[in-house]
């Protein structure tokens, strides 16, 4: 059992990060306004148009200015939403295809979460764990959820990487990767379809083809899906997840979990990480897994 000089001390060398929440708020602000000038107003215009020819053919005794400020203004809405009152994720599970765990998952997972809980009796009883079928270790955390893969949980890693996900979804990161979300509605449904090989791999992209017609079209729907905003302030982005990542990994060593995801970083995730290639910007949302690990290894014992 700890002490409340021991829980004291955990607090004075990890204080809650007022600046970097700070940061993240204002970052989410200047994104809204972005997408409250790219998307909404091309939203509005599209839904304009639409409701026009609608409400020629069937009147139903409301303008097209309403409905299409509400088509405009809903995402903005449903997103500020996102961010003060995070879901489970529902739609987001689905999206990914995962799963709730099976009868064994949900044991190691509730096994995890106990030795956790022996460390800090504080951690969130409210987030809610899903299984992705992927045989690669792989998580991820938005709002109140976090996703594990199949791989993950059949190694040893999984109360390091859990410790992990819960820095996020017991900060601000979960709250903002939720409220982001939310202002991508359908973002490019022209775009070539990306196929994947594992949890978060990619291939390159299709050449794009079509004339003129199809790319305004493209371009239309690409502004009114959203997410535009957020692309254009992507380095600010980037380098605010990255020191988020380095908060996520001080609190697994916080909960004792130090050396097991720096042994999971090195085993899994080192081999495959790629080099930040840049001249100005850096684009990158992780930092150098190396680094990583450098920092985990020089952590205080919990």
């Amino acid at each position: 059992m700890h002490t409340q000089a021991e829980s004291d001390r955990r607090a004075r060398c990890h204080p809650v990060p007022a600046l970097s929440a700070a940061t993240g708020v204002c970052l989410y602000l200047l994104t809204l306004a972005g997408e409250g000038i790219l998307g909404a107003s091309t939203r509005w215009l599209l839904a304009y148009l639409a409701a026009t020819i609608a409400l020629a053919i069937f009147p139903l005794g409301i303008g097209a200015e309403q409905l299409a400020l509400a088509a405009a203004f809903a995402p903005l809405a449903w997103s500020v939403l996102g961010l003060l009152f995070p879901g489970c994720g529902n739609v987001w599970r689905r999206r990914l295809g995962a799963r709730r765990p099976t009868s064994e998952e949900a044991m190691a997972i509730e096994d995890a979460r106990r030795m956790l809980r022996g460390v800090d009796s504080g951690l969130p009883q409210a987030t809610r764990v899903c299984v992705l079928d992927d045989p690669l270790p792989w998580a991820a955390a938005r709002g109140r959820t976090v996703v594990l893969s199949r791989g993950l949980l059949e190694s040893d890693a999984v109360p390091a990487v859990l410790a992990h996900e819960l820095g996020h979804t017991r900060s601000l990161d979960g709250r903002l990767t939720e409220a982001l979300e939310r202002l991508e509605p359908w973002g490019d449904p022209l775009a070539p379809i990306e196929p994947r090989t594992g949890a978060g791999a990619r291939a390159a992209r299709a050449p794009d083809r079509g004339g003129l017609v199809l790319g305004c079209a493209r371009w239309a729907l690409r502004l009114a899906g959203g997410g535009c905003a957020e692309r254009l302030l992507s380095p600010l982005w980037c380098a605010y997840w990255r020191r988020r990542e380095y908060a996520a990994d001080a609190h697994a060593a916080s909960l004792g979990q130090a050396e097991d995801l720096a042994r999971h970083l090195s085993d899994m995730e080192l081999p495959f990480d790629a080099p930040h290639r840049r001249l100005l910007l850096n684009r990158a949302e992780h930092p150098p897994v190396a680094l990583r690990i450098e920092r985990l290894q020089a952590a205080p014992p919990a």
